[in-house]
């Protein structure tokens, strides 16, 4: 009994051993192998540290700088710059942000509870923004998505500063998801196309103002603004 036992512990050690170097940590060719994690840079500079996605592009993984008005490269050392890394710039102190036309994605926490941050030019072609991206940015009072995102992460905007938002019109951004802007103290205004066929519970919840919802006539988003007793200004 004691030999049977002996061997079942054995293989449970060696399978978590198996797990903690294989399975998703992968290579960067993505090969099995040992985990890599991405914050830690390949390549650095003083300001910015990138992790080596492939042989041609970047992610920014980390932000050593001081500036308060930030401008991402959109190359380094012969790579593209195409994505932002998990909380980069969570907490610091920057006031304006300026992302290059690359960066096809941003991921988690990227600016989060970044208070002072007032400006961000986000990318021409970008396609996502993950979760809490700009959660508790309560300083950012606009900004412009381009028709290029594919999708808007849960809590991208709660408890942003916003007064007002346009969704642009796009064939791949159908869906709104839980809690985009929960929580948004100043928000006071939506503008949604029709493209919009989707809007999750609690997408705009908990905002103390009285919201306006514009979209097209008989709209998805005209319903969803008549289903929770949302303004509603038909637009063309």
């Amino acid at each position: 009994m004691k030999r049977i036992l002996c061997a079942l512990f054995s293989c449970v050690l060696f399978s978590s051993f198996a797990v903690g170097l294989t399975g998703c940590g992968c290579s960067k060719n993505q090969e099995p192998g040992y985990r890599i994690e991405e914050t830690t840079p390949d390549l650095k500079n003083d300001t910015f540290g990138f992790f080596i996605i492939n042989n041609n592009e970047l992610m920014l993984t980390k932000y050593m700088g001081s500036d308060e008005d930030v401008t991402i490269p959109d190359s380094y050392n012969n790579y593209k710059v195409t994505a932002i890394g998990t909380s980069v710039f969570s907490g610091t102190e920057i006031k304006s942000i300026v992302i290059p036309d690359t960066v096809k994605e941003i991921k988690d926490y990227a600016f989060y509870n970044c208070k002072n941050l007032t400006s961000v030019t986000l990318s021409k072609n970008l396609e996502i923004l993950g979760t809490n991206v700009f959660n508790l940015c309560r300083s950012l009072e606009s900004i412009e998505i381009p028709s290029s995102v594919k999708d808007l992460g849960t809590y991208t905007f709660s408890a942003s500063g916003l007064k007002s938002i346009t969704i642009p019109e796009s064939k791949t951004l159908t869906k709104i998801s839980y809690y985009v802007f929960f929580q948004c103290q100043k928000l006071t205004e939506v503008t949604l196309p029709s493209t919009v066929t989707l809007i999750e519970k609690n997408a705009i919840s908990d905002c103390p103002n009285k919201i306006t919802i514009k979209a097209p006539d008989g709209s998805y988003a005209q319903k969803y603004a008549n289903d929770n007793n949302f303004n509603f200004e038909k637009t063309e």
